[in-house]
């Protein structure tokens, strides 16, 4: 009968590139009785925009399906059902535009469909606007906002209230006809086309260690060492280990053949060579020490060997050169190249500004000679963070960037 829909997008306008991040499909019968759900996290294959209103993180949609791929299941949901939406013309504009990318024209239009918010002045003539203000005038509970599955309930149960008060037949019993002979392409079905939820999205960010395959260990300390310190120190600049990043740890020990037994054994070594320096003066401050057990977490060290380490560093004497140095370490020097991408607190010439304070020149894209790409989200699904990850350069978070700067 109806198909209660909502997206959550990169922006306000497809034409500009937006696409859709998340989605969800809501059926409802003639009464008004939610029948089935269902949602996705959608990736964009782009930066995710305003993260602040749809709280998705690119780590959320890394592994996600493309709207390529949920295309015939999204299409089933909706094929011969009249479309349902609070502001219709936004949604029915999105998924017209995701599925004109793939040369389909659908039939979803925002005068052929139903829209909760152009009814709202009829059943709800005190309400506003906004799904909010519309199931509090309803008396309807709405739990997340901006979450495509619980904005699309939200629109569902005003449908009912509708409905309700509209009684039967409903004024629009000619649209629902319609919705039912309209032709609607075919789309191959994909194997890839798996849903993932914001829930199960979060419940499969394990820790990388997890990944790695148990061999036995080969040598004490294997030859390719130098080249898995270096990546883990370029992904530990900003103290967060992105979902790109972990991939690559994982990639790269898996390529040189390590253990992980041996990958245990490094993050250690890292560790010690990081406790040497906070050590180097004698001292280790508040600071220092948080910055160490911070990093052990991150490598899934416990927070006894961050002592450890403090205990053996101090025990040799300031200035002693490091029990376990860390190769290639990274640092800006005046004159590098730096890339800023997403929306960040602050405008952007803010954080340009204080890169020219700092003696570094500012990049509009990425090339070969940009020394650090800084990234509203790490885990940015950019273009610029791409071309980054092909070069190998080091995406960092504005913080870990002030840092930096703070340093020169």
């Amino acid at each position: 009968m109806y198909a209660v829909i909502d997206v959550e997008t990169t922006g306000l306008n497809p034409a500009m590139h937006d696409r859709v991040c998340e989605i969800a499909v809501v059926h409802v019968d003639e009464r008004g009785r939610v029948t089935d759900q269902w949602s996705s996290l959608v990736n964009p294959e782009r930066d995710l925009g305003p993260q602040r209103i749809h709280a998705i993180r690119a780590a959320d949609v890394r592994h996600a399906p493309t709207f390529r791929q949920l295309a015939g299941e999204i299409a089933q949901r909706l094929r011969h059902r009249l479309v349902v939406a609070h502001n219709l013309a936004f949604d029915a504009r999105f998924v017209t535009a995701e599925y004109a990318r793939l040369g389909a024209t659908v039939p979803i239009h925002h005068t052929d469909g139903l829209c909760t918010m152009r009814l709202a002045p009829r059943f709800l003539p005190l309400a506003s606007r906004s799904l909010a203000d519309c199931c509090l005038a309803a008396a309807i509970p709405q739990q997340q906002a901006h979450s495509a599955l619980d904005d699309a309930l939200a629109a569902a149960r005003l449908l009912a209230y509708y409905l309700v008060a509209a009684g039967q037949p409903p004024p629009w019993e000619d649209a629902i006809r319609l919705a039912g002979k309209q032709a609607w392409p075919e789309f191959a079905p994909t194997t890839a086309a798996t849903a993932i939820t914001r829930g199960a999205a979060a419940a499969r960010q394990v820790h990388f260690l997890a990944r790695l395959v148990d061999r036995l260990p080969r040598v004490p300390e294997p030859p390719q060492a130098d080249a898995y310190l270096a990546l883990l120190d370029q992904a530990l600049l900003d103290r967060y280990l992105s979902a790109a990043e972990t991939d690559a740890l994982v990639e790269t020990a898996n390529a040189l053949k390590l253990t992980r037994r041996e990958v245990v054994l490094l993050h250690r070594q890292y560790l010690r060579a990081l406790a040497a320096e906070a050590a180097d003066d004698g001292i280790v401050t508040t600071e220092e020490l948080g910055d160490l057990h911070e990093v052990a977490s991150l490598l899934d060290l416990a927070s006894d060997e961050v002592d450890g380490a403090i205990a053996e560093a101090l025990s040799t004497g300031p200035g002693a050169p490091a029990v376990a140095p860390v190769p290639q370490r990274f640092a800006l020097a005046a004159g590098d190249l730096v890339v800023f991408t997403g929306q960040m607190d602050e405008a952007r010439e803010v954080w340009e500004a204080r890169a020219f304070g700092a003696g570094y020149q500012v990049g509009r894209s990425v090339t070969k000679k940009t020394a650090l790409l800084v990234a509203a989200d790490p885990d940015s699904l950019s273009g610029k963070a791409r071309q980054a990850r092909k070069y190998g350069i080091p995406v960092v978070h504005p913080a870990a960037f002030l840092k930096l700067v703070n340093r020169t």
